[in-house]
């Protein structure tokens, strides 16, 4: 078993160097090579560029820059740079790098190269506590604002109106028509993205983190001791009786071998009780997403439906017996597991059920964690697991932005180009990965070897990868990241047993206006009716009255609103 995470051979290729020619913000090259005029300049035609050191490199459509030393930038037909260097500068506001230590405000090697190669300064304003309340502040005063910005409120997407209609925001329509190609090849390629990105008076005012290309590989769901199984003699559970039985048998019959049966934990949440939603697909739900759209297009909320009241008597039932641990939050997950006590933990994403098997290796270095296939009220069950959500935050260009088509340019390059996308998912050659003999990209060992990043994430972001602004993750980089460990199976396991989520649209101003009325309270009360019913301190007897008071605080008023937004959805995508 291996203790760390080691990131091993890519396959994709690209070749990336400092861009030292210029081109004027005006020009264009979709379908033929340019050169710049430097020493050890070479001649180039509408097919192919000679690099200086003679290597012919391809051009295709897509390309639209080639430097001095040869290096194509598939830019999708966007010109570079975007200005002269140094007449543009540009403000962004936002949440800073999720790496200890490392601040945006500093600059990293991957900023540092973005700005190399489109000639746009970026002065950074980021924060890595109170972000919202930061943010918030500034926005309201419409003071001081910046040229870019991160939505508040982080938890849901009512700032995109809040914002667009007090006038912090503008319109992004026409300067992604006439500036942004990539953006409109992102759009063409995930419509849902673009529905989710449109408000309702058919305007897009801000930029969705789009996570609906990694989502395919990354599975929220749970994790369960092979070696426990192998231990007892059990088979993997697949229906929810199986489970209960696997969580009965951990609990009784010492899984983990350590001569005292009874103080194993067989099933424990990482990052809240609500996670127990997992196992709605033992009980007949498609999958395990409170909002769903039946066979008929209609639009529930599965939480207060009679069919959920079965999986709650069945969780009550585990919970009474010790087979979930009470540990609900999951702030003794981490002492657990190192002690050898956790037999099935629920994970998001996939990459920390080997964190889990590092943890647990302390007490245990034969222990296995191992991906669950998703639970079936029966053998015959066909349900799926539910991906993430699909967006992770708003970016807006603000009223204050006197370069807005400068702005657009540098969001088309590295949150849609893939030349931007390999900074942003790769980093910089030389300094995060290398060639090998096959002309395949290897990370080096400031990435797989980081004695003060030990995980490969981190090690990139220490650098400026994978950042926080602008998301648009990568599955295939996610995959190779992990290729040849456990948590390349798992997501193999996973892929295409998944669903996407409910799309979460933009409101009206009405719509907004009713929902943060309304759903704030309302979403506090079943989260903790969920978790009364499930420790037992509120009958299942009373699930009824449960469902009326859920009712009078305005249910049915939120599931119209969703009603009325998915239909938005299907106008858009097409369905």
């Amino acid at each position: 078993m291996q203790k760390k995470i080691v990131a091993v051979l890519l396959s994709a290729v690209m070749l990336t160097s400092a861009l030292t020619g210029c081109q004027s913000s005006g020009e264009q090259t979709k379908e033929s090579s340019q050169t710049s005029e430097s020493e050890g300049k070479e001649e180039t035609n509408e097919d192919n560029a000679v690099t200086s050191s003679g290597e012919t490199v391809t051009a295709t459509e897509d390309t639209s820059s080639i430097d001095a030393t040869g290096t194509v930038y598939d830019l999708g037909g966007l010109a570079l740079p975007i200005c002269e260097p140094g007449t543009v500068e540009l403000t962004y506001m936002g949440n800073d790098t999720w790496c200890a230590g490392v601040s945006y405000n500093d600059g990293t090697a991957v900023q540092q190269e973005i700005e190399k190669r489109t000639g746009v300064h970026i002065e950074w304003d980021t924060y890595s506590s109170d972000v919202e309340t930061v943010l918030q502040t500034r926005l309201a005063s419409m003071e001081g604002l910046p040229d870019m910005v991160e939505l508040p409120p982080f938890d849901s997407n009512v700032g995109v109106d809040t914002y667009s209609s007090n006038g912090v925001l503008i319109p992004l329509n026409d300067l992604i028509e006439q500036n942004a190609p990539n953006i409109q090849k992102l759009f063409e390629k995930y419509p849902a993205l673009k529905a989710m990105c449109t408000s309702s008076d058919g305007n897009i005012y801000a930029l969705a983190g789009w996570w609906g290309d990694i989502n395919d590989y990354v599975p929220d769901y749970l994790y369960i001791r092979q070696d426990w199984l192998d231990n007892l003699g059990l088979e993997m559970p697949r229906t929810i009786d199986e489970l209960y039985d696997v969580l009965v048998a951990f609990k009784e019959q010492d899984a983990n071998g350590n001569g005292d049966p009874g103080d194993e934990i067989p099933l424990a949440t990482k990052n809240g009780i609500w996670q127990l939603y997992y196992l709605m697909t033992g009980f007949g739900y498609e999958t395990n997403s409170l909002w769903y759209v039946d066979e008929g297009g209609e639009v529930h909320y599965a939480a207060v439906e009679e069919q959920f009241k079965e999986m709650l008597t069945f969780l009550n039932k585990c919970y009474s017996e010790g087979l979930i641990s009470d540990d609900l939050e999951g702030n003794l997950l981490t002492q657990n597991i190192t002690e050898d006590k956790v037999g099935i933990v629920c994970h998001d994403p996939a990459d920390n059920m080997a964190s889990s098997d590092d943890l647990a290796m302390t007490g245990n270095p034969d222990c296995d964690y191992e991906f669950m296939p998703v639970i079936q009220t029966d053998d015959s069950g066909t349900a799926q697991m539910t991906k993430r959500s699909l967006t992770w935050h708003y970016y807006g260009i603000t009223s204050a932005c006197e370069n807005p088509e400068v702005a657009i340019k540098w969001i088309d390059y590295v949150y849609a180009s893939k030349d931007g996308s390999m900074l942003y998912n790769y980093g910089i050659e030389g300094l995060t990965y290398e060639y090998d003999e096959n002309g395949e990209i290897q990370f080096t060992d400031l990435v797989t070897n980081n004695e003060t990043y030990t995980s490969a994430f981190s090690a990139l972001r220490s650098v400026g990868a994978w950042p926080t602004y602008f998301i648009n993750d990568s599955g295939e980089a996610f995959m190779k990241i992990f290729e040849g460990t456990k948590v390349e199976d798992a997501c193999k396991a996973a892929y295409n047993n998944m669903k996407d989520p409910f799309p979460e649209m933009l409101g009206t101003a009405q719509e907004s206006e009713v929902y943060t009325s309304i759903w704030p309270d309302l979403s506090t009360y079943l989260n903790e009716m969920f978790t009364a019913f499930v420790i037992g301190t509120e009958s299942l007897d009373h699930f009824d009255k449960y469902v009326e008071t859920a009712n009078s605080m305005g249910m049915q008023e939120i599931i119209e609103i969703k009603k009325a937004q998915y239909g938005r959805y299907q106008e858009i995508v097409g369905e």
